[in-house]
């Protein structure tokens, strides 16, 4: 359809200028101007009808379309006399539409080619008025440059279009990445407090089930030790889960996460546990971030818990201290446990994604006797 209307445009512009020019009273040329013309028979505006209407095919085929508007062109300026200027806007627009098709090679031969040729066709007919030929080059530049102005448009807005989708994309793929992240750190956190209440608990039942009929005193200490470690990873449950509620849900009281100031309640469960605790912990913790804090708290955890699990031992050695901008912690039993350290399983992952996450360092292993869990955490990150 837009070919049609270009096509019916292009034949009434180019078909006005002819007939006016050359089909005055009397179908005379006008001798004020054109002295030099000769009186062109009516048939003659056939030439820019059959121009125009090569149009309609320009976009399917652009180099015939232009071809034939050349050819049309060249003899309509032959015939009337060295006069292109009713030929010319059939021209303009095929070589356009060449342009915009086909690569810079292409439309610049096709070009020269037209110049050329309609150069040749104006001044062959009457050499006395060679000046005219000068604006021809011109006016056939015109159509090219016009389409290369197109072309950038659209590559312009093309490129626009892609870098908007491109960063879409990669606003959907970061989501995606922070959703993951989350989804790993809640898993985490569940795991820690999970594992320690069950341990202690694990380790609880058991000394209530042998002893309550013969120590009731002890078997009750232990049930509420149990109930002690529940509330704690209660608490620490709803504060872990928060993260998930909706807007508009209702809020649930949030605790503070847990830092070094907590380490006493880990400890206290280990004691409870029958294990005995031997404890070196920093007075002034004003240095140490919430971050680090938690942290360091989240990897006390787990080895403690792993003390409970695996190392069937007597006593466990708990060092934490800052030294020269750094926290470093040690946790150490004088359990028997296993002789190679085992599979790493979540809370090992874990912990080492905590620690490696502030730019720290963790090592594992056995240490005869027992097993051996050291880290060390710098108190500033880097950019902060």
């Amino acid at each position: 359809m837009t070919n049609v209307v270009v096509a019916l445009v292009v034949a009434l512009l180019a078909c006005g200028p002819y007939l006016a020019g050359r089909f005055g009273p009397g179908l005379h040329a006008r001798p004020d101007r054109f002295e030099h013309r000769l009186a062109l028979p009516l048939w003659t505006v056939a030439f820019p009808v059959a121009a125009a209407l090569a149009l309609l095919f320009r976009e399917r085929w652009p180099r015939a379309t232009l071809g034939w508007t050349v050819a049309v062109g060249a003899v309509a300026t032959v015939v009337g006399g060295g006069d292109s200027g009713a030929a010319f806007l059939p021209i303009m627009v095929a070589l356009y539409t060449l342009t915009l098709h086909s690569d810079r090679g292409t439309w610049l031969a096709a070009a020269g080619g037209t110049a050329l040729v309609m150069v040749v066709t104006t001044v062959v007919p009457q050499p006395a008025v060679w000046e005219r030929a000068i604006g021809v080059p011109i006016w056939v530049a015109l159509a090219p440059a016009v389409a290369q102005a197109v072309r950038n448009r659209r590559a312009y807005l093309a490129e626009a279009a892609e870098r908007a989708h491109r960063a879409e994309q990669t606003k959907e793929i970061e989501a995606r990445r922070r959703v993951a992240e989350e989804r790993i750190r809640i898993a985490r956190d569940l795991h820690d407090v999970l594992a320690h209440t069950i341990a202690v608990v694990n380790v609880q039942s058991a000394v209530a089930a042998h002893v309550i009929d013969d120590d009731v005193a002890q078997a009750k200490q232990a049930l509420q030790h149990i109930n002690d470690a529940s509330d704690t990873a209660l608490t620490e449950l709803r504060a872990t889960l928060e993260v998930l509620r909706q807007d508009g849900d209702p809020r649930a009281p949030a605790a503070p996460a847990p830092g070094l100031g907590d380490v006493d309640g880990l400890l206290d469960g280990v004691r409870a546990a029958g294990v005995v605790v031997r404890r070196e912990l920093p007075t002034d913790l004003d240095g140490v971030s919430p971050e680090v804090g938690l942290v360091a708290y989240r990897v006390l955890q787990e080895a403690l818990t792993n003390v409970l699990k695996h190392a069937q031992a007597d006593t466990v050695e708990v060092a934490v201290g800052i030294d020269g901008g750094r926290l470093e912690l040690c946790v150490r039993d004088d359990g028997v446990g296993a002789p190679d350290p085992p599979e790493y399983g979540h809370g090992r992952i874990g912990m080492r994604e905590r620690v490696h996450a502030l730019g720290g360092s963790i090592a594992d292993g056995p240490a005869a006797p027992g097993y051996l869990v050291r880290a060390t955490i710098p108190l500033r990150q880097a950019g902060r």
